[in-house]
């Protein structure tokens, strides 16, 4: 009896591995092209499913983790460059032959939001996916935005996910000097709607200030946010560096490099400055900076060598592997400092700044999972997410959020 069971199971297994998978849409697409006689038939039907693409419908998605992209036109080859190759060899798309047409297949996590530009040949200049209306920006201008199935996009970004730009206009502005500096900073600051409570508001102090609001979106998003009650009114201090955009120094760069003058200038005149004129909450626990990428270094930093001014810091795809490990070993090495700490990356950030920082310090996604064993052996009050993301603003925009409601949580979740 236990024979003829063994037998049964046997054969019910060989039935199912004999079984075809049923082809995706698009497979069945290049086998239809592959069984056609002629070039002109191929053509036809390569314009047909072209045609019959969608925004809705539109990079395709076989299965939960596996994408194509698709490219129409008279080209000797089309890449494509992003987050998926960390932004360093396209991956080449395959022509159908006797068409035009031009596909890509990968393969992300089923949450993964990635960006990306098509290339034509190797030296040619970039362009976003013409097939694809969803694009997402930095300082090079429009990107196109890989969001797989899972991947939940968040209804505040729902207007600019064309790749328009954040608004400064509701911003008051001011010019700070700075004498631990030597040179003025240009400030845009967001105060929310209504009476101030008892005590004033909390106050973000955000680092690359026009990027976080052209490209993050963040006053809008502080609008909504304070509105649904899911954080407190609080105001936001958006810190531009000089030559924004320009080779010129100094720059963002020699002021987040861990710079103590730059720290000097934020503890011991950026917040008095802010304070005098603004109602604002005057305790570390109600003052949080943050900022990406070099920016994210350096709210790392600041919170560390001020405390008594600055309790709480958000590195966002923070370079904490600058000069060596230089942050992590200072937290590692020294005792641990009363703050709370909000550090994110995404696990798409394995090759960032590959032209021009150390080739041992580009992977920022192992650098901070260093920084977050750091952090919990020292015993910090933190936070350490990872996200299937690039080192882009649509990642930062998204996450700001998750940061501010854990700091400055409101009434409502």
């Amino acid at each position: 009896m236990k024979k003829i069971i063994l037998i049964l199971i046997a054969t019910i297994m060989t039935g199912c591995a004999m079984q075809k998978k049923e082809l995706s849409p698009f497979d069945r697409f290049l086998a239809e092209v592959g069984k056609a006689g002629s070039q002109a038939q191929k053509q036809a039907l390569a314009e047909a499913f072209y045609a019959s693409l969608q925004p809705s419908t539109y990079p395709i998605f076989p299965d939960d983790t596996t994408y194509i992209m698709i490219f129409k036109g008279e080209k000797d080859s089309v890449g494509v460059l992003g987050d998926m190759n960390n932004w360093t060899q396209p991956d080449w798309m395959t022509r159908i032959a006797g068409t035009d047409l031009f596909y890509s297949r990968g393969k992300a996590p089923v949450t993964a939001r990635l960006e990306y530009w098509f290339v034509f040949g190797k030296n040619s200049l970039w362009a976003v996916d013409p097939l694809n209306p969803a694009k997402a920006l930095n300082g090079f201008g429009e990107l196109s935005e890989l969001a797989m199935p899972g991947y939940e996009q968040h209804p505040f970004f729902a207007e600019y996910r064309s790749g328009c730009k954040g608004s400064p206009e509701q911003l008051k502005v001011h010019e700070i000097d700075s004498r631990a500096l030597g040179y003025s900073h240009t400030l845009h600051v967001y105060v929310p709607s209504g009476s101030s409570p008892a005590g004033g508001f909390p106050v973000l102090y955000l680092q690359d200030g026009l990027d976080y609001v052209e490209f993050a979106q963040v006053p809008q998003m502080l609008d909504q946010l304070i509105a649904s009650g899911a954080v407190q009114p609080l105001i936001a201090v958006f810190v531009t560096p000089p030559n924004r955009f320009q080779p010129g120094m100094p720059n963002r760069m020699t002021e987040y490099g861990m710079n103590e003058e730059y720290v000097r200038f934020f503890a011991d005149e950026l917040v008095p400055f802010i304070e005098a004129r603004y109602p604002a909450r005057r305790s570390p626990d109600a003052r949080l900076v943050a900022g990406d990428s070099f920016g994210g270094l350096i709210s790392a930093f600041i919170p560390f060598m001020r405390p008594e001014v600055f309790g709480n810091g958000c590195s966002q795809s923070g370079y904490v592997s600058f000069r060596g490990d230089s942050l992590i070993k200072l937290y590692r090495e020294t005792s641990r400092r009363p703050i709370r700490l909000f550090v994110d990356v995404g696990t798409y950030e394995e090759n960032v700044g590959a032209s021009f920082l150390p080739a041992a310090e580009t992977n920022f996604t192992e650098g901070n999972r260093r920084f977050n064993k750091v952090l919990r052996e020292a015993g910090y009050d933190f936070v350490y997410r990872e996200y299937p993301e690039g080192h882009t603003w649509g990642n930062w925009r998204r996450h700001l959020i998750d940061a501010l409601i854990w700091f400055f949580p409101g009434e409502k979740p």
